[in-house]
């Protein structure tokens, strides 16, 4: 089943698991241990549930990519993904006009599966960013539910979050806020 699919709770709460899982990353990657963390089932599941969304949320964008608003919009984030990973050694904007026939869906998901942690992180924060402060691709018919997205997103992103335990209220909250 697709997390976007699902209640509005459900992607707030798929969201704030991700954001954990960030923090948690850079909490815990001082730790002596951190290669054995690393390699146990639980931050391998939460590594591919990562990835499964990042790729469930381009699929949105590659499915509708005739469309010339999501066109635009999956130029502007594969421009960002190939920055963020370094894809073109040219800094020129030759490619910028070629990155759709560049990175086609299939070598996106090839770049997500094999893609470094922290560039995942840093692909997910484009994702919420884009949500936060551009047209939702995760809502594009519903504004209500949009603008709650914009309203959970600024809550992520205020300075009120500082740690996990923050994030963990912010979940609390939404557990009480929102019904199925």
């Amino acid at each position: 089943m697709s997390v976007f699919s699902g209640s509005i709770k459900d992607i707030f709460l798929e969201i704030i698991s991700h954001v954990k899982f960030e923090l948690e990353f850079y909490r815990e990657r001082e730790n002596p241990l951190f290669d054995r963390v690393m390699k146990t089932r639980r931050f391998q599941q939460k590594l591919q549930s990562l990835k499964d969304f990042i790729l469930e949320y381009y699929d949105l964008l590659y499915k509708d990519k005739e469309n010339p608003v999501t066109k635009a919009a999956l130029t502007e984030q594969l421009k960002n993904i190939s920055r963020v990973i370094n894809y073109y050694d040219d800094l020129s904007n030759f490619y910028d006009d070629l990155v759709l026939g560049k990175i086609n869906n299939e070598k996106f998901k090839e770049i997500i599966e094999f893609g470094h942690i922290q560039n995942l992180f840093l692909i997910l924060t484009q994702i919420i960013d884009w949500e936060h402060y551009r047209n939702s691709f995760i809502f594009p018919e519903d504004k209500t539910k949009e603008k709650k997205l914009k309203e959970f997103l600024t809550k992520i992103a205020s300075e009120e979050i500082k740690d996990i335990d923050d994030i963990l209220d912010l979940e609390q909250q939404i557990f009480h806020e929102l019904e199925y």
